[in-house]
């Protein structure tokens, strides 16, 4: 690690140092979940309407299916696994402190790792889209294919930035913190129909699925869920979510001396 002084440095060493057999079976596992709900998932509704399956009736259910398993899940697991333990597993390693002594080492190695745990995860993610597009069928797959890719990269992005503040701010505990925050703001209250659940990214996530596949309906009869702000402040709420997140990272980052003994994760 006597090379990295820059994001892009940090970037390439954490994708080489990904190459091993324990990532890539763990990158596999995300993959291939996703791709057995959903094949399950086709397999019973096919033997339970036989010759009234009509793909196009199944377009809203399996765009809620893979977009929960694949944006949600899949997506949030993997960057458990690699952004909120960015800073804990050098500190760990104990080579935080080499990092760090270099000119721009800190926000470096942040960033860098940033950038290592979206690229990674969102590998994951669109190839599980994509085989579970072709799973369901091009009647279906096509429509939902482009939709759901967009929603992947901003999944990957903005909860990027969100682990990482966190693994930041709780370095000592990182995924016993994140874990909880994912369960109790992103997967429950996300749901709340209040003011707090307009400030989570699954809120926001939830209301462009909703809002670029046109359904109305479901807007309608679910406000709390998929909301009826319009695309445009959806995106901008993800873009100051995420740029927030990842400016708050940095500013700890850089005023925080961490320890140099081990800590748990």
């Amino acid at each position: 690690m006597n090379t990295i002084s820059t994001p892009l440095d940090v970037l390439w060493f954490e994708l080489r140092r990904a190459m091993t057999w324990g990532r890539i079976a763990t990158w596999v596992v995300l993959v291939a979940f996703p791709i057995a709900v959903v094949t399950a998932m086709l397999v019973n509704i096919q033997l339970d309407l036989g010759e009234r399956y009509d793909p196009q009736e199944m377009i809203q259910p399996f765009g809620m299916a893979m977009y929960v398993m694949i944006t949600e899940v899949s997506c949030l697991l993997g960057l458990l696994l690699w952004a909120a333990p960015a800073i804990s597993t050098e500190i760990e390693g104990q080579t935080w402190v080499y990092l760090t002594v270099r000119t721009h080492g800190r926000w470096s190695v942040l960033v860098g790792k940033y950038l290592a745990a979206v690229i990674w995860t969102l590998t994951s993610t669109l190839t599980a889209l994509t085989i579970s597009c072709c799973v369901v069928g091009t009647e279906i797959g096509n429509e939902l294919w482009w939709v759901l890719a967009k929603l992947c990269v901003l999944s990957c992005v903005a909860h990027a930035a969100l682990y990482l503040l966190i693994g930041c701010l709780f370095y000592r505990r990182t995924m016993v913190a994140a874990v909880v925050y994912t369960m109790a703001v992103e997967f429950v209250a996300s749901f709340i129909p209040a003011l707090v659940n307009k400030l989570t990214i699954n809120y926001r996530l939830r209301g462009l699925l909703a809002d670029w596949m046109q359904w109305e309906e479901a807007r309608s009869r679910a406000e709390n869920i998929f909301g009826n702000e319009p695309a445009s402040t959806h995106l901008l709420m993800l873009t100051v979510m995420t740029a927030v997140l990842l400016l708050a990272a940095i500013w700890r980052v850089e005023r925080t001396e961490f320890p140099t003994g081990q800590v748990n994760t």
